[in-house]
């Protein structure tokens, strides 16, 4: 319940701007908003990380393998925000964004990573009421604190800025609420180098770690690929279809909630035991597109001029709104497929999403800018389907080792 609050805060932050903010810098923050919630998921590989050692057995006797994993990638993810930096021109150009935008998107990547950690660890030891609290707590002041500046200063640019902003206040009351739960310390990676040459199963969770998280941010920014191709095309409208993204946005929202009390279930040493929940989660995605479907192509007219304004045609919701539907939904099954592997920190979970980026990547170089939006949804479609089924597959057949 506490993460399908949290969810709906983050999706109300989308049709709270769109009411605040001109269309130019709605779309802009949009695009932005977009981005960084794949940031945000991106480092969901951490979290599966630290789901798999509060699991393991062994961490009992290593109680200090998560705070040396933090500590180590707090420092890793410096490196990393600088070179996003460095090649934030490029980067925000293709997806027609302004340069300045590239800043919250940075902040939001340091200071993502000890509440990555920190969601983990309470995760794998079974604090879900606690995780769902941390989670309502960032996306509480993230909503508050965007779209109170952006109703100040009609700013997409510093509406996002205070949105990372609020993530660093997320943390410190956090760890002040929970401060009893004996919490990864963060005065440790911001203090000296951690020194990780006598642990070296830390420096092998960094280096998975670090390709696993590759895979992830490489799936995620595939995930939206939809929303970026069409800001492409010619003789389109760009505002209709952001806005059949952001309500097909719901169902990523919501199938989110139910990946991680998945994980939380999983039994690290017996496969066969983690098929069932698996088809659980399978059908509760399923459960919530029809849902989905059902209301957009019913109530959808009535729907978009609520939160947006605008009354677009039944025909074009339908089309559109189903096929953006249908896209999140494969993306909900390769992402849980993926972090299904990243718990038991297996190599099968970079090769599955760097496939499917691969695909996409080489569809995105070819596509016809004069396509039109169904064309290429049903494109997508068919990638993204073939990458759910191989997922669904691995999960069945593929026997995961708890890599140590």
């Amino acid at each position: 319940m506490l993460s399908a609050i949290a969810s709906a805060i983050n999706y109300a932050a989308y049709p709270i701007l769109s009411r605040i903010l001109v269309d130019t810098e709605y779309i802009h923050i949009t695009v932005s908003l977009s981005v960084l919630t794949q940031i945000t998921t991106f480092l969901s590989s951490i979290v599966a990380i630290t789901i798999g050692l509060s699991k393991d057995e062994k961490s009992k006797d290593r109680p200090n393998d998560v705070q040396l994993l933090q500590a180590s990638l707090f420092r890793v993810f410096l490196i990393v925000t600088v070179v996003f930096l460095a090649l934030s021109p490029i980067v925000m150009n293709s997806i027609k964004t302004p340069l300045l935008f590239a800043i919250p998107i940075a902040i939001m990547m340091i200071v993502s990573v000890p509440l990555a950690i920190m969601s983990g660890y309470l995760n794998g030891r079974g604090l879900m009421t606690k995780l769902g609290l941390l989670t309502v707590i960032s996306a509480g002041l993230q909503l508050t604190i965007g779209a109170s500046i952006a109703y100040a200063t009609k700013s997409g640019l510093l509406a996002l800025t205070g949105m990372a902003l609020a993530q660093v206040i997320a943390i410190t009351l956090v760890r002040i609420i929970f401060a009893k739960d004996n919490l990864p310390k963060l005065k440790v990676s911001l203090g000296k180098s951690t020194n990780v040459a006598g642990h070296p199963h830390i420096r092998h969770l960094l280096v998975y770690g670090l390709f696993a998280s590759i895979a992830i941010m490489a799936m995620n920014i595939a995930q939206i690929a939809d929303l970026l191709l069409i800001q492409t095309l010619k003789n389109t409208d760009i505002k209709l279809y952001t806005d059949i993204y952001i309500l097909s946005r719901i169902v990523f929202f919501a199938g989110i909630i139910f990946i991680w009390p998945f994980l939380g279930e999983l039994d690290i040493r017996a496969h066969a035991l983690n098929r069932k929940p698996f088809f659980k989660l399978i059908g509760i995605f399923s459960a919530i597109v029809i849902a989905t479907i059902i209301v957009i192509t019913f109530f959808g007219t009535n729907i978009t001029q609520l939160l947006f304004g605008e009354n677009y045609s039944n025909e074009h919701l339908r089309t559109l709104g189903v096929l953006s539907i249908l896209y999140k939904f494969f993306f909900l099954i390769i992402t849980a497929a993926t972090l299904y592997f990243i718990v038991f920190r297996n190599y099968v979970a970079v090769w599955l999403s760097l496939g499917i980026c691969g695909l996409i990547l080489l569809f995105s170089l070819f596509v016809d800018k004069a396509a039109s939006n169904q064309s290429v949804l049903i494109i997508l479609n068919v990638i993204a389907g073939v990458g759910a089924l191989t997922g669904i597959l691995l999960v069945l057949f593929k026997k995961p080792s708890l890599n140590h």
